[in-house]
């Protein structure tokens, strides 16, 4: 722990989320279902990852009360470079997501300089972190005994130096619950039928069948039997050619090819992690019912539904623990434009129309687009006939306006020169 505090009282202290209520496993269809086995089910994986580096990857600028980015702010390297010594800002981003959503709370102390300001960002194990109340009711994270953050005694941080990112399922909005925990049972069977496909397919995709025979068999001769049965024909060696005696015979179950596989189950079981992790199936690889039409909404839906909800809890904790030296209006702001893009042609499109009311710059549009800016790149236009600078848009329209007067004058029409003048200039 690099910068912590230490409680000596710790007695009469209330754990709001206490260690113990954490490390749990539910049994579900068969499988212990905890954050390890969760990962193993292919679409869970996926979800988690997806939405997970999908927020890693974003741009985290810090702004100032105008909206511009203040770059040369030191908050700016912790969150978009390295925030510790031992880690990236993506891999950062990437451990803090997994565990919120797999667990439900993710958490980093916050080491401060001498001025107060933010240096340092170390993500602390979401099991060794119980949420408390003091004796006197004041909030504390209680790092426990014993973890690989505090190996000695108990730690104690105040909420002030302490980055918390809960999920979104939370019943009294100081700790989240793990999307592990509320979707155990669905990922437990598909966790099962993995399990119970892999298990058929060893078993060189035969199903069980039963052997008849005549008589009675003693315990012994059923044990030899069995023993032998499976050497022989069990796992790698099914497939072979069996030889029966005593008029014995082997009865196979058939099982239609579809059902081996449990394909209605395991897609069933794709779109309901989908549903949990709040993604569309095509972004778990279930291209069912994809169109190209259909995918791009898909990204859309994701990245206002779902990806904008976690930048908006990112931006809120940070801005009130990161930013202490909030008199300017200073805020951050995960910059989406890397998931709400578009192809060539849709950006192409948006740019187009905001350069020609005014919005941006061309130098803006290039630094979308990961381009250098370039001389007088940074003017606004205003598309009248071609495009205009901004400020010279009177210009144009005084002169639209004269042309029109010396038109009307020189053919006697019209009774408002401006008027005509703008009917004109619509007509071109």
């Amino acid at each position: 722990m690099k910068n912590y505090f230490k409680i000596l009282a710790r007695k009469l202290t209330k754990a709001v989320n206490p260690v113990g209520s954490r490390l749990w496993f539910r049994k579900t269809a068969g499988v212990f279902v905890d954050d390890t086995t969760a990962m193993q089910v292919s679409a869970y994986y996926r979800g988690v990852v997806y939405v997970a580096t999908q927020i890693a990857k974003l741009p985290w600028d810090v702004k100032d009360g105008d909206n511009k980015k203040l770059k040369r702010d030191k908050l700016h390297k912790v969150l978009n470079t390295n925030p510790n010594p031992e880690m990236s800002a993506f891999t950062f981003r990437l451990v803090m997501m997994i565990n919120a959503i797999n667990k439900g709370n993710s958490y980093a102390e916050i080491e401060r300089d001498l001025t107060g300001r933010v240096k340092h960002l170390w993500p602390i194990s979401s099991d060794a972190v119980d949420v408390i109340r003091s004796p006197n009711g004041e909030l504390l994270y209680r790092i426990a005994a014993g973890s690989v953050d505090s190996p000695g005694s108990n730690v104690y941080i105040r909420p002030k130096d302490m980055f918390h990112l809960k999920n979104f399922h939370t019943k009294d909005g100081l700790t989240g619950l793990g999307l592990v925990e509320y979707a155990a049972q669905t990922i437990g069977i598909s966790h099962s039928a993995d399990t119970m496909a892999g298990n058929l397919f060893a078993n060189g995709g035969l199903p069980s069948g039963v052997l008849k025979l005549q008589g009675k068999l003693s315990n012994e001769a059923f044990l030899r039997l069995t023993d032998s049965w499976k050497s022989a024909h069990g796992g790698r060696q099914s497939g072979g050619t069996a030889i029966l005696e005593d008029g014995t015979t082997f009865e196979p179950v058939d099982l239609d090819p579809q059902v081996l596989q449990f394909l209605e189950s395991r897609k069933f079981g794709v779109v309901e992690i989908a549903r949990f992790l709040g993604v569309p199936p095509t972004k778990l690889f279930d291209m069912a019912h994809s169109t190209f039409s259909n995918v791009e909404n898909a990204n859309l839906e994701v990245a206002t539904d779902t990806l904008d909800a976690w930048a908006r809890n990112l931006e809120s904790e940070a801005d009130m623990k990161l930013l202490t030296d909030n008199f300017g209006g200073k805020y951050t702001q995960l910059d989406l434009y890397a998931v709400f893009r578009g192809d060539m042609t849709t950006r192409s499109n948006y740019f187009s129309k905001m350069m020609q009311s005014g919005a941006i710059t061309p130098n803006e549009i290039r630094e979308k687009e990961g381009m250098a800016g370039y001389d007088n790149g940074d003017k606004f236009y205003i598309a009248v006939n071609n495009f205009t600078p901004a400020d010279r848009v009177d210009d144009v329209i005084d002169s639209q306006v004269s042309k029109g007067e010396t038109d009307n004058t020189s053919s006697g029409e019209g009774d408002d020169p401006v008027a005509d003048a703008i009917v004109d200039f619509l007509k071109k």
